[in-house]
């Protein structure tokens, strides 16, 4: 059974979907685009007895939902993210997990969370009970908020498995959804945080991007950044190999989505181009354009200026 459908477009689309958003995600605020005459939103819940998603496409800037705004019923689910297409940032329990086309994420639908688009964007949210996962995940706390890459073998087939659901949904039947739902928690099952060490390297994990992040606009060295961190050189590069990537991309992935929601946001418009690229860490505008173009497929001043 689906059990609701939106396709809203302009301004007064755009009260509906924020509508619709809340009673299908939960209490989340919508931050609007710059111009809602230009908005263009798309949310459908699937059910089956036994499995839950919902299907987002939209160009709003923002989903956020505050300590104030997570209540008792929403607190059912653990939401299995998928980016679809487009890009989008993630944040939960201080982490942010910065989505790329077929990425995975895990949020928990009883904390606060912010979703941030970087562009026309659409993923699939698979609802999955907090008591089942649980049970499968000792603690799931350390995985919130985590990219679980496209590029992974993890990542690879669970991506492709939410693909199929999202796609074939349909064809499902009333037996078919407990057992798929099934399927996925047991594939996340070897996420499980069973020991010390994996909840160490969370915690180091945690103090690493934090501590890049206040800190994007600075060379920053490996020594300087593991010292800080109090973890060795070759434990820095190990939190990165986890998620496959480097330092180096990492740091460049960081500046670019700052530049970008810079970009897009009204209270930066007195700010140059340069300006902007020079306060997130690039020391060269033709090569933070050509980084920008490569990314996100257009240039800066188009980035910009796009409608929204």
């Amino acid at each position: 059974m689906q059990a609701m459908r939106s396709v809203t477009r302009g301004r007064d689309g755009y009260e509906q979907w924020c509508h619709d958003v809340r009673a299908i995600c939960g209490r989340f605020e919508s931050r609007a685009p710059r111009y809602l005459d230009d908005f263009a939103g798309h949310i459908a819940l699937h059910r089956r007895p036994g499995l839950e998603f919902a299907q987002v496409a939209t160009n709003a800037h923002s989903l956020a939902k505050s300590g104030h705004d997570t209540r008792a019923e929403d607190g059912l689910y653990y939401f299995l993210i998928y980016q679809r297409q487009g890009h989008s940032v993630l944040s939960q329990q201080g982490r942010q997990a910065v989505l790329d086309t077929g990425d995975l994420a895990l949020i928990d639908s009883r904390l606060p969370s912010e979703f941030v688009y970087l562009a026309d964007t659409q993923h699939v949210s698979v609802h999955l009970p907090c008591e089942a996962l649980e049970r499968r995940l000792r603690s799931p706390r350390p995985q919130l908020a985590r990219t679980l890459a496209a590029t992974s073998p993890m990542g690879t087939v669970l991506g492709g498995f939410v693909e199929q659901i999202a796609a074939r949904h349909e064809l499902f039947g009333e037996r078919e959804g407990g057992a798929l739902t099934d399927a996925l928690l047991a594939l996340l099952a070897p996420l499980a945080d069973d020991s010390e060490h994996a909840g160490g390297r969370a915690r180091d994990w945690a103090r690493v991007a934090a501590y890049i992040d206040e800190r994007l606009h600075e060379d920053l060295d490996p020594q300087d950044i593991a010292r800080s961190c109090a973890v060795s050189v070759r434990s820095l590069y190990r939190l990165f190999e986890a998620r496959d990537t480097t330092l180096g991309t990492y740091l460049r992935e960081r500046r670019l989505a700052c530049c970008a929601e810079a970009l897009s946001t009204p209270a930066w418009q007195h700010e140059s181009v340069t300006q902007i690229a020079l306060r997130w860490g690039f020391k060269d505008s033709a090569h933070f354009s050509r980084s920008f173009k490569a990314r996100y497929g257009m240039a800066p001043r188009e980035w910009r200026h796009r409608p929204r």
